[in-house]
């Protein structure tokens, strides 16, 4: 069995000092061997670079060398992109010339068939007897935000238009699919997600998803963890990698694959990955803390669900809404995922009423109606349901379509939530403007359009409250 990677080492493997590109072609061929150093220079890294290919003098203006032998200063990373039947003899080269770390981007391994992954077993043999410590095959590298080291041919690793910021609100996505944990980083900024980094996997010969998850459960640096795993190759040290997450504050989502015979073929057919049975990881991942999600928004909206909120002490739910029929869409949802919307008393309802006109509603929905922004009924109402102890958490439904401004006093909001401890989440029931996004994610508000969204980052801050009350051996009403 193959030794865990230690946390420095990880460290260090995402934050190379040098690279070759092992297979680098010019970019202007428009291939994945073209990409790999064009992403890495086009993210800013500012290591030293060695292409190596003996068909080429130089690549796009850089010196390129026939071996990885005959690169004049040490390498600490190879990435390796040449036909399969080549890659165990250039890794054998890469250990003994003292190279660390290689990824591996090449196919052609045990997702291919029986007799391929006889070259797979070899690489993991290659890393047990030599040291150097391998990532895939069949992977796509990976994206260290921070550090600006874009390690991989995806073109989703843009580069931020601003240097990025080093704070501790960063998510880390950790895919054994490369085009999933690249479609994570694109999502997730999109949604307003600061994201630190990508790592992809693939058929796992030497390095697991297991081993990234343990790394960014003990780093700071990183506020969550978004995993997408068709195989948990140890999953007592993912449950101990989860538990750390866990209780440093950092929630571990997980999208496993395996719940279909479809879906289990194509993880087989895709990095033959031996899914096992739905129903125990169910067991296991509520047993660890883990949040289970079903797809790559799910993912995303449960993310941004527990980092821009407090969890929930429970499943009762306020719903504040400019319109009817988004409290009556709303509702039905919640309820269907096992939430609560009770109905107000008359006592609540009576303090609710004079912040709206009469033809609203002060019952749970709490229909303000569209004068209700003009009213401050909108504020009113949120205070009183964040005042009182009649809900566990907050939604706030209005519609959030104009490109140039927001029918809400966001500063004022703030402060209402700056004072509170429940979760404050918002839906638009028109489409999302790019203007209302960009001002709310800001203001460090979870904004949703899509109310299946919303009710996934619901059920992960109610899952986080259980989970802490049944810590210290509460129940959670």
């Amino acid at each position: 069995m193959l030794r865990p990677f230690d946390a420095a080492s990880i460290a260090a493997f995402l934050a190379p000092r040098s690279i070759a590109v092992i297979g680098a072609a010019p970019a202007e061929q428009r291939s994945i061997r073209g990409m790999l150093l064009r992403v890495l220079r086009r993210a800013g890294f500012t290591g030293r670079l060695a292409p190596v290919n003996p068909s080429y003098r130089e690549v796009n203006g850089l010196p390129c060398y026939p071996t990885i032998a005959a690169v004049e200063f040490p390498i600490d990373l190879a990435i390796i992109a040449l036909p399969a039947q080549l890659v165990c003899d250039v890794v054998e080269q890469c250990a003994a010339a003292g190279v660390r770390w290689a990824i591996v981007i090449s196919s052609g391994f045990a997702e291919e068939s029986a007799a391929k992954a006889e070259r797979q077993l070899r690489l993991s043999d290659i890393a047990r007897r030599t040291g150097i410590r391998i990532c895939g095959p069949n992977c796509e590298g990976f994206y260290n935000v921070g550090d600006r080291v874009a390690a991989t041919f995806s073109a989703a690793a843009e580069p931020s238009p601003s240097p990025p910021a080093q704070t501790a609100n960063r998510v880390a996505i950790v895919a054994q699919s490369g085009g999933l944990g690249f479609s994570l980083l694109s999502r997730g900024r999109a949604a307003g997600l600061e994201i630190g980094h990508v790592v992809t996997t693939g058929n796992e010969c030497d390095l697991t998803a297991v081993d990234f998850i343990t790394h960014f459960a003990g780093d700071p640096g990183c506020a969550a963890i978004i995993a997408y795993l068709e195989e948990i190759r140890d999953f007592e040290r993912f449950a101990a990698a989860a538990g750390e997450a866990r209780a440093a504050g950092r929630p571990v989502i997980a999208i496993k694959i395996g719940r279909s015979d479809a879906g289990r073929r194509a993880a087989v057919a895709h990095t033959a990955s031996d899914t096992g049975v739905a129903a125990d990881f169910d067991a296991m991942f509520a047993a660890a803390g883990v949040i289970a999600v079903a797809d790559p928004d799910d993912a995303v909206a449960a993310a941004l669900g527990c980092l821009t909120n407090p969890v929930a002490a429970g499943r009762r739910v306020g719903i504040v809404t400019t319109a009817g029929g988004a409290g009556t869409v709303l509702s039905e949802c919640l309820t269907e995922a096992g939430f609560s919307v009770p109905l107000f008393d008359h006592k609540l309802q009576a303090r609710l009423r004079p912040t709206f006109p009469s033809y609203g509603s002060a019952a749970n929905p709490v229909d303000v109606t569209a004068q209700g922004i003009f009213t401050g009924g909108v504020l009113q109402s949120l205070e009183v349901l964040l005042d009182g102890e009649e809900v566990d958490a907050v939604v706030l439904a209005l519609s959030l379509s104009n490109e140039h401004s927001i029918s809400l006093d966001v500063e004022a909001l703030i402060a209402l939530r700056a004072r509170r401890s429940k979760p404050v989440l918002i839906y638009s029931y028109t489409l999302l403007s790019p203007f209302a996004r960009e001002a709310l994610s800001a203001a460090g508000f979870a904004v949703f359009e899509r109310a299946r969204d919303l009710v996934v980052a619901m059920r992960a801050l109610s899952t986080i409250g259980c989970d802490h009350a049944r810590d210290r051996g509460a129940v959670a009403p």
